[in-house]
């Protein structure tokens, strides 16, 4: 392991000018992926995954994911539904911390015996959440060598570059498949309106503050909604909240 620490240390400028180049040609998902697989490399791994997340439908997730792992495994993980119970992607979820595997999580849950079982023995992974709600987990792991504490030291600075600009490349490709209201424009006092709703004021208390007429509050409120493919008043604004479209402030 030491000469992999040795070589990624020497190489690091290099790769990463290298990579950067090739993402920036890139307009596909899948060989964005596959452009990590040197980094990886390098980095001293043989495995790797991308798992990306739309906060949106809010009560279910939608997960596109990624990964160079055995055929075996993905075929388990898939005829388990491991998805829904997977402990890095729960992690995830609460934490945006890297994490060793197994994590808090119990290891000889059936989960990580089947993952070993396929030679994913050593993982690291790392959650990112972006202002459109989408949650990007990347993980790498290998067969042999636990991951030390020594060479945590030296090259998980590298590790969570590289998930931050997996992430980066891979959400902006796919955000208009996984989550087609972010493409939803709305307008300055679309957005003014739910601001001052979420802040739980009256129709009549927006008017006053954006100095319109109920009338037009309404109006507003309504394009909204139907802009956001929401139900209500209440699911536009929890929908827009999540894509990052309500301003911190009111303009």
């Amino acid at each position: 392991m030491g000469a992999r620490i040795e070589l990624t240390e020497n190489r690091i400028t290099s790769w990463r000018a290298e990579l950067l180049r090739e993402l920036n040609t890139l307009d596909d998902a899948d060989a964005a992926f596959r452009s990590l697989h040197t980094a990886v490399t390098l980095l001293g791994f043989d495995y790797y995954a991308y798992a990306l997340r739309a906060a949106i439908p809010i009560t279910r997730f939608n997960t596109v994911a990624w990964s160079n792992y055995p055929e075996r495994w993905r075929e388990t993980y898939l005829a388990r539904g491991y998805a829904a119970i997977d402990p890095v992607l729960q992690f995830g979820q609460r934490c945006v911390k890297p994490m060793l595997w197994p994590g808090i999580s119990d290891p000889n849950e059936p989960f990580w015996v089947e993952a070993r079982q396929h030679g994913l023995n050593h993982g690291w992974s790392q959650t990112m959440r972006d202002h459109r709600g989408i949650f990007g987990t990347f993980s790498l792991a290998r067969s042999a060598e636990p991951i030390t504490a020594d060479e945590l030291a030296a090259i998980e600075p590298e590790m969570i570059w590289l998930g931050q600009l997996a992430h980066a490349t891979i959400s902006n490709l796919m955000a208009s498949k996984v989550l087609p209201d972010a493409a939803a424009r709305l307008k300055d006092v679309e957005r003014q309106t739910l601001h001052w709703t979420a802040e739980g004021k009256t129709v009549a208390e927006v008017a006053a503050i954006l100095e319109m007429t109920e009338r037009n509050v309404s109006f507003h409120i309504q394009n909204a909604i139907t802009k956001l493919n929401a139900a209500n008043k209440t699911h536009a604004v929890v929908k827009a909240a999540m894509l990052g479209l309500i301003p911190a402030t009111a303009a």
